[in-house]
């Protein structure tokens, strides 16, 4: 758009404007004056501006993606993270996409790897259509997307074949209902997730006449996921603990130390039921895994190796995990 020229005052270099005098005053002489007309000036309107030319578009430097990106975009799936986090290429910058309303199993769970087996079946090293819902990214920096590759729509497909559970978190929720239905679909046949575990045969053996002694608590650390996949701080590291006792087991004042003096969680009042597992994350909040976090900003678990120590509410070690 052609912006309004500002009126400047005249300067030696302009051409003066003469005023033309009344006729009625005009002294009459021998040789009559020239009457000079005056220059009509232009009046600064946009219809009476004269085109200068196409005004040059300002040459800003754009982000390696676009903000906001477009509603749909083309990319090529590089690398499979986990069942619900892939690597794609788009032009040539990588991007870390994490699919939109699903949650697969994370390393160190049942059907972890089968999940993120059966997502290299048809998304790895494909040309991917990445949509985006209402959220551009998640805190992490990782794109929000919903992913096709051809006619298979991957975050439906997760969670259609019991490799992944429902997890919507508005205000991305477009499919919400339908991922809902798939699920219960997944549920009801016993897919994935959702198989129904093979009851153990009776056995003849006769029920215990005297009531068993009291069970010692039996929670141990099963595993530290150290090397988180998030950048620099690894917020998504954890420390997973398990009851693998027969008795409930409240977990109020028990801490867990990440191999430095001042790296404990210390435990609300929380009770963990035989055979349950919880997991305290170095910095992300997950209410389906207990809920607990270190807190921490930065990383906390060395990638070259160190131990975990689980103390109980009287500061008794109960458990040592070392990787």
């Amino acid at each position: 758009m052609v912006q309004p020229i500002p009126q400047t005052p005249a300067t030696a270099t302009q051409r003066p404007t003469a005023t033309p005098q009344p006729t009625s005053t005009l002294e009459p002489t021998a040789t009559p004056q020239p009457t000079v007309t005056p220059t009509p000036q232009p009046t600064a309107t946009p219809e009476s501006i004269p085109t200068l030319g196409p005004s040059p578009e300002p040459t800003a430097t754009e982000p390696p993606f676009p903000t906001p990106a477009p509603k749909s975009q083309t990319a090529q799936v590089v690398r499979i993270i986990d069942g619900d986090t892939i690597e794609v290429q788009i032009a040539d910058t990588s991007y870390k996409v994490r699919l939109i309303s699903v949650d697969a199993p994370e390393q160190g769970d049942p059907l972890c790897e089968e999940a993120i087996a059966y997502s290299r079946s048809f998304v790895e090293n494909q040309t991917a259509v990445l949509v985006r819902d209402a959220s551009e990214t998640d805190k992490y920096g990782r794109l929000l997307r919903y992913v096709y590759v051809g006619d298979i729509f991957a975050n439906a497909e997760l969670v259609r074949q019991g490799y992944a559970q429902v997890a919507t978190y508005p205000p991305d929720v477009e499919f919400a209902d339908y991922f809902v239905e798939l699920q219960r679909e997944a549920r009801e046949a016993g897919r994935g997730l959702w198989v129904t575990p093979t009851p153990a045969p009776p056995t003849n053996t006769p029920e215990p006449t005297v009531a068993p002694p009291p069970q010692k608590a039996d929670v141990v650390i099963t595993y530290i996921f150290y090397d988180g996949v998030v950048p620099r701080v690894e917020s998504d590291e954890y420390a997973e603990i398990s009851n693998r006792g027969g008795a409930v087991v409240d977990l109020a004042g028990w801490r867990l130390n990440a191999g430095d003096a001042v790296q404990d969680f210390i435990f609300p009042s929380f009770t963990l039921q035989p055979g349950q597992a919880c997991r305290v994350y170095t910095d992300e909040d997950h209410p389906e895994r207990c809920g607990f976090s270190f807190g921490s900003g930065r990383a906390l678990w060395n990638n070259k190796g160190e131990c975990g120590y689980l103390y109980d509410a009287h500061g008794e070690m109960v458990s040592q995990y070392c990787y």
